[in-house]
């Protein structure tokens, strides 16, 4: 199936899903695939069908340069007045780190206490995700091309079949920019230290002034064994400070 056509296809389930419920709101990370499933929303929807679009920022964990995009992004769309900016307060991302150790695929305790939370305290809790079977064979087994609830929320990712390709096609088709946080930090800035970013993601993080030694520091006081493994994961790519400075802290 070509670009196009599953264009057509795409915007043709995200009425049927928006017209289902009355409305929808759109999850939007600024991250590539939400991005494109935004301008999929806007180019599917007329105004009444969207709720709101929710951005939802990992306290203590997301960098200005990705809040600065989702609110470019939004403006541009005109949907400015339907942005809704939602974190806690009570909670920093690098103090649940301390208490909860690394997330893993079998607990991923940063999306359901950093996400999941704050998601739900949206009525109806109904939304459109930007989730790819190619993601993850977790996400493929999960069969995202049907809505399902999950979490307490009704979810539904119309761009469930694209590849990165596809994603990356259809945004320059829009003339859409990618988030400048890719170039500097090698991903979308939201989740700014996460176990599971690629090594070219992590080089440029930990070079970053701030974000680099905030990281190391956290990481450095993990005293299980996959919190060590994860420390000498980030730590060699690395160089500012020398590893014994870590050390018995």
């Amino acid at each position: 199936m070509d670009l196009n056509r599953k264009v057509e296809l795409s915007i043709r389930m995200i009425r049927e899903f928006a017209e289902k419920w009355s409305g929808v709101y759109i999850a939007f990370s600024g991250g590539k695939d939400s991005t494109a499933l935004l301008l999929l929303a806007d180019e599917a929807l007329p105004t009444r069908l969207i709720r709101g679009v929710v951005f939802v920022e990992v306290t203590g964990n997301t960098d200005r340069c990705n809040i600065d995009y989702v609110y470019k992004v939004v403006d541009r769309l005109g949907l400015g007045g339907k942005l809704l900016h939602l974190k806690r307060k009570d909670l920093d991302f690098f103090d649940a780190l301390m208490m909860w150790g690394v997330p893993h695929r079998k607990n991923r305790w940063c999306y359901q206490e950093f996400k999941q939370v704050v998601m739900n305290r949206i009525n109806p809790p109904v939304y459109l995700v930007g989730v790819k079977h190619s993601d993850s064979r977790s996400r493929e087994k999960w069969g995202w091309d049907k809505p399902k609830r999950l979490y307490g929320q009704f979810l539904f990712s119309p761009i469930w079949f694209w590849s990165s390709t596809d994603v990356r096609d259809y945004l320059r088709s829009r003339n859409a920019d990618l988030s400048p946080c890719y170039e500097k930090f090698g991903h979308s800035g939201n989740c700014m230290y996460c176990p599971f970013h690629k090594v070219a993601a992590i080089r440029k993080t930990v070079a970053d002034p701030y974000w680099g030694p905030l990281i190391i520091s956290a990481l450095a006081k993990l005293r299980n064994e996959w919190g060590k493994r994860e420390f000498r994961r980030w730590y060699r790519f690395y160089t500012s400070r020398p590893l014994t400075s870590y050390m018995n802290k």
